[in-house]
Formats: structure tokens, C-alpha cells, sequence
């Protein structure tokens, strides 16, 4: 999964490749953003094809270090329901 982050999510990671990457996942690539809702941390993830959105409420720091596995999680919770 290839994860294109704002700048502003890109600050929270710990590792952020400046070269561009090449798409090897069958999750495809995908757009986050970092939101500030009630002085929560929250991330919103995009498809970039099916424009597919997720919303992952309530991150704290540690979370940040391990988004990749979070979204998965997320993402198969979606499928599931």
C-alpha cells in the first residue's frame, strides 16, 4: 500500500520517503490527512481510484509509528460490515 500524506501527517511519521514510489499492493495507493476534531487526532484515508474514504477517529502518538497496519485493520473492518 503506497500512502500519500499532507505535509502535515508527514511530520508525525517517523519514516517519510522524499523520492516517489512505485505501486506494489493490491490495496492500491491511497491519500491521508490529518484532522484535528474536539482536540482529537483523527486521520482520513482516500482511495485514489474508487475515491473509497475511512476514517480512523482517536490516534495518539504511538499509533502514528504503525499506520500502515491500523489502515489495513481499518480497511478489512469496512469490507466485513
Amino acid at each position: 500500500m503506497l500512502l500519500h500524506c499532507t505535509k502535515k501527517l508527514a511530520a508525525k511519521l517517523p519514516e517519510v520517503s522524499a523520492t516517489p514510489l512505485a505501486e506494489t499492493s493490491h490495496l492500491g495507493s491511497w491519500h491521508a490527512h490529518l484532522l484535528t476534531i474536539d482536540r482529537r487526532q483523527c486521520v482520513m484515508f482516500c482511495h485514489d481510484e474508487s475515491h473509497y474514504v475511512l476514517f480512523q477517529p482517536g490516534l495518539v502518538k504511538t499509533n502514528f509509528a504503525d499506520l500502515g497496519r491500523l489502515h489495513r485493520e481499518l480497511f478489512l473492518s469496512s469490507l466485513v460490515a
